[in-house]
């Protein structure tokens, strides 16, 4: 008989949750069953299983038959100790909870205790023996505990909190639409969390957004009608673009939000100020701007604390305790400012690298806890790389280091995402030799750690496939982006977003390979999943449109590749608006289409719609509007009119040397298009001054034996051996 081939999966690691409740809460214990059964379609895949010990604490289920004992060592064996209440506390849930915080402390690690306590009805009281334990809970343990009012919000905490406990974060939890998900697990409605619900900010940006799509489509008709008329053409565009803004503005308060709720899931458990629960409460009501308001003192405590700790002539342990809650206290201000959205971004950034800068001193002079210095150095790097702050990224990230590996050990997943984050921070600084160097080290940890096939694997997998495109060692990028691309297929199957992206980075190698049957072979398998996730009618699929047209160009097909190309410039108009970056990315392929076609001066006119969109949305410092600046040097270099040509690389290389630094491979490629440009018109002296500076940016960056490199080289090379050799060498910036 034929046998099917049954996969086994070893499970490496379980987690032991004890859920203890009364019986009037059996509906939100059957929850949590449900949701355990869901994750641990994913965690299994990674060699994790969730096991669920429940008890009901019901006078009817006991009858002296209860093994107490037996239950009291399942409590102490468990990872997770959840106890949950709502207008009672049974006698025996309080024991266990005592038993479970017994255990915690003569441990120091296991079981981490939960105390979730449900909303009353309208009508209900809660019973004496809740009333005291809940003071009890507060005014003795300085403990905060979990309120929720539904489902969702039940699910969410318990999902982060695990997140916690299993350590590795299996799967970071994203927000889709509104949608909070872990891997493809559905686990809340933003709009069913009360942090959210009741918050001001999202309430306005989230009815806002509701209105715009009838007042555009009005709009529209209005213009269809009177096509002529400036006032419909303008008020169309204000409006997608407060559109589109207000979309990334609530995008990004969602993630704040959600990032608070995480800070305070740390804090669940933990002894807290009065100040901190007062706080915490005003986040979970919705009021983030009350939370920060109350969190203002916490600041000027902090000094206090630590000069008083400084001149103590007894180092008590309190003081020193003093100096732990400012800690604590100013972490947690670090989410609240992020979400509260009556600050301007900008100010919300100064603010918080001060927090982190002073949290971090305080650490180090009390010597903090290690672990939870850890995570606040991690916190810190992540933040200052976050919003583009590298060199700071990267002092915190090489602090954290000999830390963390003291710590956890060289071979630890928490040291492979130190490693993993200062190769992030590098790469963006264009050090490609020392990103890769500390990138493999978390690949190799990881591997052995996680193994091959897990998620966070698969991010080292494609960060060293970018890291190898973006030193054009191209056979490299595909080997490490086919190694992510499976491991994607397995975790989220063939219809997902993320397999999307990886077929486009394999399309994106075979283009610059000049292996366009296999680019388009790749890009058609991106544009069908993204087709059917989001439509035909989608920014990131007018992407696709202009990577497919890129190709139909390359293989001379300039009728196909056009087509394309002013699909995605349809879409993005009449989606995100005629001035969006995006649409400016549109003009500048159809410009390099004509560009191709040898049509220089409809090239042109297209570079020059994106350079007018970027120097006015993204202004004249931008590193996009300096692609616009090179593209236009370009076509005028090709047409011999060097003077003019000059004009513009002059101009991107302004912006190149302020923005990426005087020693960035973009510079380094300005530098060796103005080098050729004065070789061209006779100025041998200019034209080697410039291509000696392009030859050794390259050659620090990429090594002696990189394409650009050697292109710099014979440039030189050419000029002093011929100095009447007119042929050009000319390096282009990549076009995007």
């Amino acid at each position: 008989m034929e046998m099917e081939n049954v996969q086994i999966i070893q499970i490496n690691q379980f987690i032991k949750v004890f859920l203890a409740s009364s019986e009037e809460l059996t509906n939100d214990r059957n929850v949590f069953g449900n949701l355990i059964r869901r994750l641990n379609k994913t965690y299994e895949k990674r060699g994790i299983r969730v096991d669920l010990i429940e008890w009901e604490d019901g006078d009817a289920a006991y009858n002296n038959c209860r093994k107490q004992n037996e239950y009291n060592d399942k409590i102490r064996t468990s990872d997770m100790f959840l106890a949950l209440f709502r207008t009672k506390a049974g006698k025996f849930t309080i024991e266990e909870f005592e038993v479970a915080i017994d255990e915690f402390q003569h441990t120091g690690k296991k079981p981490k205790n939960y105390v979730y306590i449900r909303d009353l009805y309208a009508g209900e009281t809660e019973t004496d023996e809740l009333t005291a334990f809940k003071r009890r809970l507060s005014d003795e343990m300085g403990y905060f505990w979990i309120r929720y009012n539904n489902n969702d919000s039940l699910q969410l905490h318990f999902v982060m909190q695990l997140q916690l406990v299993e350590g590795s974060r299996i799967e970071e939890l994203k927000i889709e639409n509104g949608v909070v998900k872990s891997a493809d697990i559905t686990v809340a409605n933003m709009d069913s969390l009360r942090f959210a619900s009741r918050n001001e900010d999202y309430q306005r940006m989230s009815q806002r957004l509701k209105e715009l799509p009838n007042e555009i489509e009005d709009t529209r008709r209005l213009l269809s009608d009177h096509p002529e008329e400036e006032r419909y053409k303008d008020k169309l565009q204000n409006l997608l673009n407060e559109r589109n803004k207000l979309q990334d503005d609530f995008d990004q308060q969602q993630q704040f939000l959600l990032d608070t709720a995480m800070r305070i899931t740390r804090l669940q458990g933990e002894r807290i100020t009065d100040r901190m629960r007062r706080a915490m409460e005003a986040f979970e009501e919705g009021n983030v701007h009350k939370a920060n308001i109350i969190l203002d003192e916490a600041e000027h405590d902090a000094d206090r604390n630590l000069t008083d700790y400084y001149q103590s002539k007894k180092l008590t342990e309190q003081k020193r305790q003093n100096v732990i809650n400012s800690i604590e206290e100013l972490l947690l201000k670090t989410s609240t400012v992020m979400a509260d959205a009556s600050i301007l971004i900008s100010e919300r950034i100064i603010q918080v690298k001060s927090l982190y800068a002073k949290a971090d001193h305080l650490a180090v002079e009390i010597d903090y806890d290690k672990k939870k210095y850890s995570d606040l150095l991690f916190d810190y790097a992540e933040f200052l790389s976050d919003y583009g702050l590298y060199k700071d990224a990267e002092a915190i990230c090489l602090k954290q280091i000999p830390f963390v590996e003291n710590l956890y050990g060289s071979r630890h997943p928490k040291t492979a995402t130190t490693y993993n984050n200062i190769g992030v921070v590098y790469n963006y600084q264009g050090d490609y030799d020392r990103a890769l160097e500390y990138y493999l080290k978390a690949l190799s940890i990881r591997e052995n750690t996680l193994g091959k096939e897990h998620p966070v694997t698969a991010t080292s997998y494609n960060n060293i496939g970018v890291l190898y495109y973006n030193k054009s060692e191209y056979d490299m990028a595909l080997e490490y982006y086919f190694k992510d691309l499976a491991i994607n297929k397995k975790v989220h199957g063939m219809v997902h977003p993320d397999i999307a992206t990886s077929y486009n980075n394999i399309g994106v190698i075979y283009d610059k390979q000049g292996n366009f049957q296999k680019a388009l072979e790749y890009y058609f398998e991106a544009l069908t999943i993204l087709e059917t996730v989001f439509g035909a009618e989608h920014s990131d699929t007018a992407a696709l449109y202009n990577n497919i047209g890129g190709v139909y160009n390359a293989l001379g097909n300039n009728e196909k590749g056009l087509e394309y190309c002013f699909k995605s410039l349809m879409i993005r108009e009449k989606v995100i608006g005629m001035n969006h970056p995006k649409t400016a990315q549109s003009y500048n392929y159809i410009g390099r289409a004509y560009y191709d076609q040898g049509d220089k001066d409809k090239a042109l006119e297209y570079y020059f719609k994106a350079l007018k969109i970027r120097e006015k949305v993204l202004g004249k410092e931008h590193p996009d509007t300096s692609q616009s600046y090179n593209n236009i040097g370009v076509v005028y270099k090709n047409q011999k009119k060097f003077n003019q040509a000059l004009k513009y690389y002059s101009m991107a290389l302004t912006i190149s040397e302020k923005v990426l630094g005087k020693e960035h491979p973009d510079t380094a490629t300005t530098y060796n298009n103005i080098g050729m440009v004065y070789y061209e018109k006779g100025d041998r002296t200019k034209a080697l001054k410039y291509l000696k500076k392009a030859h050794r940016i390259f050659e620090n960056v990429f090594g002696p034996n990189h394409p650009s490199t050697n292109n710099a080289l014979r440039g030189i090379m050419n000029i002093i051996n011929d100095p009447f050799n007119q042929t050009t060498n000319s390096l282009h910036r990549r076009f995007r």
